[in-house]
């Protein structure tokens, strides 16, 4: 398991061509699914599309870099109209509202845990400064979202105490120190 955020920048190695296909510029989430949809290795411009590689084209997340299994993995945005519209949605993970179906206020998604395929493992969420230093920040199990919107990502009642329990059983990876320019992670 590791933080979503420690995957963009990473170079994309395309192992049949043993060529390097770009790096990771941003991940697409498909929060219905709760995976990572595709991952971004060019952004559109008014000339050029936006250049993706599916989910399905990554045969690894590595420490040091995103290994893809060939150079046909990567993909124009508007061939892959799926992928387009979740590109271009309103849904943004990063600072997303986390309530109760209830309307308790849980916290704001701070960071995303994903596992080995890319799928969603749990939501870190953060309840501000203070509440972070006094309590830390917790975990909510992705699967447990009932719904992840434009604004408000909402959770069932009672979600509270087993995130609190959660926390002990997800721990972050932690982030190690840049070695030769290149982020390195350490499992947990």
């Amino acid at each position: 398991m590791r933080r979503a955020r420690t995957i963009v920048g990473l170079p994309i190695i395309s192992l049949a061509e043993g060529v390097r296909a770009g790096k990771v510029r941003d991940l697409i989430f498909d929060p219905a699914k709760r995976t990572i949809a595709a991952l971004v290795v060019s952004e559109a411009t008014w000339r050029h599309d936006a250049e993706l590689i599916p989910i399905e084209a990554v045969r690894s997340f590595g420490q040091d870099a995103v290994t893809i299994h060939n150079l046909t993995g990567l993909v124009t945005a508007r061939s892959q109209p799926e992928l387009e519209a979740l590109m271009v949605s309103d849904i943004k993970l990063d600072g997303l509202l986390v309530m109760t179906e209830g309307g308790n206020y849980l916290g704001i998604l701070e960071e995303l845990l994903v596992g080995p395929q890319g799928d969603m493992v749990a939501y870190e969420i953060s309840v501000g400064f203070a509440g972070d230093i006094n309590r830390g920040k917790c975990l909510l199990p992705a699967d447990e979202a009932l719904t992840v919107g434009r604004d408000v990502a909402t959770f069932p009642d009672g979600i509270e105490a087993l995130a609190s329990e959660e926390v002990l059983e997800l721990e972050p990876v932690a982030e190690s120190p840049r070695v030769n320019g290149v982020r390195g992670l350490q499992t947990a």
